[in-house]
């Protein structure tokens, strides 16, 4: 399969007053035609500024791409303008954001605002894009007569269903899901996410999710990669980050979860946290909270190794003698 996404070593930065906040470092990620990634990593990892970097909605006033390219159908994002972007997004690729809440307008009906995304992109008539958010409505499961209401009507979990029929409505090539389910208690994060698999797996669309739930990532997505301080650490398969984790943050991670066969008996949260983004080490960022850290781990930043076939992993652990590098 091609590639419909390519990020070729991204950095950004927050120039800040009087600091700047190194959020993304030099990443790199590929995403295949029909694919499913799952994006996790703790708060502040950098997950959404990657998002918001892909969608071309990075404030100006503060954010800064250092360097990096960004592809899509293989036409670089950042070379365009904003007026190109406005084309791009919502057709081509389309974001669920994480807040329901603020992400709808609350002065317009939830129809009027799906019907706005179809006529922008699409050439048809008033009636026309009423009758496809009407349609988009139904596809969410939210009966078509309430396309006149508005958002404080809705219940959280309606709201987000609104949220994801405004991203599916013209059928984009790439979905970015920023934590949809986060501001949904459990019974309704069920719901969303089966709804969410079922129009993937219908559009065949390429998916970024992003969410802190390794569980979500198990059930839907094809890979993952676990962000820390602005950098993938490790990268692969589902099976095999979730099965065969190589990396000590990784392995804290799902550590850290709860288990349902009572195979652990107490949690083991991850001391410490996360290293200052303003003031970031020269060496391995996890290295002030790994209990498997070598003194080589504060001499320098090690890069991704290929641990196995299209599984990687950044730590001095799995460097051999000759230190193949990415």
């Amino acid at each position: 399969m091609e590639n419909l996404l390519q990020i070729k070593n991204l950095t950004v930065h927050y120039n800040m007053e009087t600091s700047v906040v190194e959020a993304v470092n030099d990443i790199s990620l590929d995403i295949k035609r029909g694919e499913t990634l799952g994006l996790v990593g703790e708060t502040g990892a950098g997950k959404t500024t990657t998002a918001l970097a892909i969608m071309g909605l990075l404030q100006k006033a503060r954010a800064e791409i250092i360097s990096g390219e960004i592809f899509l159908n293989g036409e670089s994002l950042l070379d365009k303008s904003a007026k190109a972007m406005q084309k791009i997004r919502g057709d081509k690729v389309s974001m669920i954001f994480q807040d329901p809440m603020t992400a709808l307008n609350p002065v317009l009906t939830v129809g009027e605002q799906i019907a706005e995304v179809v006529r922008l992109h699409e050439k048809c008539s008033r009636a026309e894009a009423a009758a496809r958010a009407k349609e988009m409505l139904e596809t969410v499961g939210i009966p078509s007569y309430r396309y006149k209401e508005y958002p404080h009507q809705f219940s959280g979990g309606m709201k987000q269903r609104v949220v994801i029929a405004i991203a599916l409505a013209c059928s984009p090539d790439l979905l970015i899901a920023d934590e949809p389910t986060t501001a949904l208690d459990v019974t309704i994060q069920a719901q969303v996410l089966e709804l969410m698999k079922e129009q993937i797996q219908k559009r065949d669309m390429s998916v970024i999710m992003i969410t802190h739930d390794l569980g979500v990532v198990a059930e839907i997505c094809d890979k993952c990669a676990v962000m820390y301080a602005g950098e993938i650490v490790e990268y692969g398969t589902v099976e095999d980050v979730l099965d065969y984790p190589t990396h000590p943050y990784t392995r804290n991670l799902l550590n850290s979860l709860p288990s349902i066969d009572g195979e652990i008996k107490k949690l083991q949260p991850i001391e410490g946290a996360v290293s200052d983004p303003t003031n970031l080490p020269p060496y391995c960022s996890f290295q002030n909270r790994c209990k498997e850290c070598m003194e080589r781990c504060t001499e320098g930043n090690p890069k991704l190794v290929e641990v196995a076939p299209g599984h990687w992993s950044k730590c001095f652990q799995h460097y051999k003698e000759s230190e193949a590098e990415k």
